[in-house]
């Protein structure tokens, strides 16, 4: 076999290390749904901005329960820790920066899963893992377009459509 040929061969995940990625996955998106809860909470009832951070909020709540159903078939604790993304979440003030900070969480959810992927062995974890992955570049989209609805005004209440005067600015 060629070097190149055995480089495409990655090693299957270890059941433990399989075990501790689950988990932290799991304290990852409970931080998620934390946080975007907290941050719901702040927007009117009957925003636009509430309606699309509920999607994503809902989300991360599904996915904690896919988490928790993956540890537990595979015979793991599942940690009941929150990540450190909720405490890191709830100091930021301006929504650019708050949706700027959950891009970069969703992103790097995204990349843990995206890496482990090629070593999963277990059929329902790629399958789980793979659909949570596609989910999470799917919200990054969804907080990327609402970025750029808002007005370079880092203190900009999403839930206020942008006013912009006729030239643009």
């Amino acid at each position: 076999m060629s070097a190149s040929a055995a480089a495409c061969i990655t090693e299957p995940m270890a059941r433990q290390e399989y075990g501790r990625l689950l988990n932290v996955l799991l304290e990852a998106e409970r931080a998620g749904a934390k946080l975007l809860a907290d941050y719901i909470r702040e927007l009117p009832a009957d925003s636009d901005a509430g309606a699309w951070l509920s999607v994503i909020q809902r989300d991360e709540a599904r996915n904690c329960s896919v988490l928790i159903h993956l540890l537990l078939e595979e015979g793991f604790e599942p940690s009941m820790a929150v990540g450190e993304f909720h405490r890191k979440g709830l100091a930021i003030r301006g929504w650019n920066a708050r949706l700027t900070f959950l891009n970069r969480g969703q992103q790097w959810v995204a990349d843990r899963i995206g890496s482990a992927l090629p070593r999963l062995s277990s059929f329902l974890g790629r399958k789980s893992l793979l659909a949570m992955h596609d989910s999470h570049l799917i919200n990054i989209g969804i907080c990327e377009k609402q970025l750029k609805s808002l007005p370079g005004d880092h203190d900009a209440d999403p839930a206020r459509p942008a006013v912009r005067r006729a030239d643009g600015r």
